[in-house]
């Protein structure tokens, strides 16, 4: 264990050293400052009603976290997909497996690392968005921290998944596969909505599907079905809003989030193998 954790802490140190992360902060400060802006303007706009400001505002705060959510999805990949390739590439995990360090131990501490990198990322990003709508509207979502948990889960899934391949490709074919998996499972989700709202059962079997084999859509409902006030929820049934992909009618079951564990133990596990089995 104490391997392991070292291994994280040099993760940790390396990222901040390469100041990635430093930019990914800068960008985030400064979409939270216009989405400042932004709100402030919506909450307090003469053409509105307080009722329809009660309503906007969130959805607002739906469709700026669903553009975090991306760029969540961009950071995790961007940070995980050079971890093990590069250092194949470089020689320098050949020398560090050369000492009393197992291949399992450099993977689960990369991984720890990362993901504690992420955890901090999406708690800072999602404390600092919601006092800034709070401090500009008013407005707070049911569950704040559900929310924070669910868009850190659906950025370790991508994670894990970009380590894994990292374990067997090149750094950028990584990250672009990680991203563009993020991106056909944020579709399949999109397809599934259309065909609940158009009755169509082909469409509902791809959103299911979808949802299944890259949950990370599953848990992005997940967020929003928490950020909803109950006015949001309440109007949306009353219109028979039926094909919104930015609604959640519910809070994911049980049965699901065990399968996302067990997801992300698999895909863990596979990428154990398969740097285990690598030739350095």
């Amino acid at each position: 264990m104490s391997q392991i954790l070292t291994i994280a802490n040099l993760t940790i140190t390396e990222a901040v050293r390469r100041r990635l992360l430093a930019a990914f902060l800068a960008i985030t400060v400064v979409i939270v400052g216009l989405s400042a802006w932004g709100f402030d303007r919506l909450s307090h706009a003469q053409s509105l009603t307080s009722g329809e400001s009660n309503i906007a505002v969130p959805q607002a705060l739906i469709l700026f976290l669903f553009m975090f959510s991306f760029v969540l999805a961009l950071s995790a990949s961007a940070i995980a997909s050079p971890s093990i390739s590069s250092e194949i590439e470089s020689g320098v995990l050949l020398t560090v497996v050369a000492r009393p360090i197992r291949r399992t131990e450099i993977l689960l501490g990369k991984w720890l690392g990362l993901a504690v990198l992420l955890a901090g990322y999406a708690a800072g990003v999602c404390a600092l968005e919601f006092a800034v709508v709070y401090w500009v509207s008013g407005f707070v979502p049911p569950s704040p921290f559900l929310v924070g948990v669910y868009l850190f889960a659906e950025g370790a899934l991508l994670l894990t998944l970009s380590l894994a391949l990292s374990t067997r490709i090149p750094a950028i074919a990584a990250g672009v596969v990680g991203v563009a998996a993020f991106g056909a499972g944020w579709l399949a989700g999109v397809v599934g909505t259309l065909g609940t709202g158009l009755n169509i059962a082909a469409l509902r079997t791809v959103g299911d599907v979808g949802r299944f084999l890259l949950p990370t859509d599953g848990l992005w409902h997940a967020a929003i079905y928490y950020l909803q006030p109950s006015s949001l929820i309440v109007q949306h049934f009353a219109e028979g809003q039926r094909s919104d992909p930015f609604f959640a009618q519910g809070a994911p079951s049980w049965a699901y989030l065990l399968w996302v564990l067990c997801w992300l133990f698999i895909l863990l596990l596979a990428a154990v193998t398969s740097l285990e089995r690598r030739e350095l």
